[in-house]
């Protein structure tokens, strides 16, 4: 099992070509680190059921705005370790 992640987002790879998406809101503390709240959890579906479209529309379910610049560092994330 491997975790992918980006400041919100989180891929989790079961290792056998399925994963679920989480999905988190991330506060910086000024004390230096960051706590991560989970928003919502979905069920596991094949890894390449993951695409860009897919995580966009389950982000923009939670999230009013959202920098998308993110879902392309995860999905670039998830296609290196596929390799």
């Amino acid at each position: 099992m491997k975790y992918i992640q980006t400041d919100n987002l989180t891929v989790i790879d079961y290792g056998d070509n399925t994963g679920k998406l989480q999905i988190y809101q991330t506060s910086k503390s000024p004390y230096g680190y960051s706590s991560r709240d989970l928003i919502t959890s979905d069920f596991g579906k094949p890894l390449k059921e993951i695409t860009y479209n897919y995580v966009q529309k389950q982000v923009d379910k939670v999230y009013s705005t959202f920098n998308y610049d993110e879902i392309h560092k995860l999905i670039n994330k998830i296609n290196n370790e596929s390799k």
